[in-house]
């Protein structure tokens, strides 16, 4: 039974970022930053060592929860970086990919969900798009066949951003699917280094706490 390694060594085909919230959680770490350089400079006690921790430990979970979930794809498999784990679907086993209401991946038998592709305000505005589009299409002409217009291509300009990566990976599931075989089944890891990382954090700025 072939396994992976927790971590990717291989090349990254295609890498979707979090369809909201990323840059709320960009601003938030740079924010965090920013305080953590002025206890170092100015506030170099006990209560600053309290503050830093905490400042730490809520960086590492905005971290976790706003800025690290995605989905990426390698030759091998899809993983799904979601908060608490890492998913590791190979193409093979992939049955379906849909949004509902976030990234929905069936394989094996089981439904893995992405925190990170949901729908937007930006899906919305390109299905309204895409219905006017058809609409007008409909009214300026008729079409040669009832199939016509029931299968006009859709063109990059009619996604949105969660249906674009739906797109893609069920393209990608169906092109790699040769290549995944010999990753024998879905491996989920968990986020053991960040989790260590809060909790040190934490017991740090209880035990700094009481020192001051």
């Amino acid at each position: 039974m072939a396994r992976l390694a927790w971590w990717r060594t291989s090349r990254v085909i295609e890498s979707f970022a979090p369809t909201t919230g990323r840059v709320l959680g960009v601003i938030t770490l740079v924010i965090g930053a920013v305080i953590l350089v002025d206890i170092i400079v100015e506030w170099r006690t006990w209560p600053g060592l309290t503050t830093a921790a905490v400042v730490l430990a809520v960086s590492a979970f905005v971290w976790l929860a706003l800025v690290r979930p995605s989905v990426v794809a390698y030759p091998d498999v899809m993983v799904i970086r979601n908060i608490l784990s890492d998913v590791h679907v190979p193409w093979h086993l992939v049955e379906s990919v849909a949004i509902a209401p976030v990234l929905t991946v069936v394989a094996g038998g089981r439904s893995y969900r992405s925190s990170a592709i949901a729908v937007s305000g930006s899906d919305r505005r390109a299905l309204r798009r895409a219905q006017r589009a058809s609409v007008e299409a409909a009214t300026q002409r008729i079409p040669t066949s009832a199939a016509e217009l029931v299968n006009r291509p859709t063109t990059p300009a009619d996604l949105g951003p969660s249906q674009y990566v739906v797109t893609r990976l069920t393209m990608l599931a169906e092109k790699h699917a040769e290549d995944s075989k010999h990753v024998t089944e879905v491996q989920r890891h968990w986020r053991w280094p960040e989790f260590v990382f809060i909790a040190v954090m934490v017991a740090l700025a209880i035990v700094a706490a009481q020192l001051r």
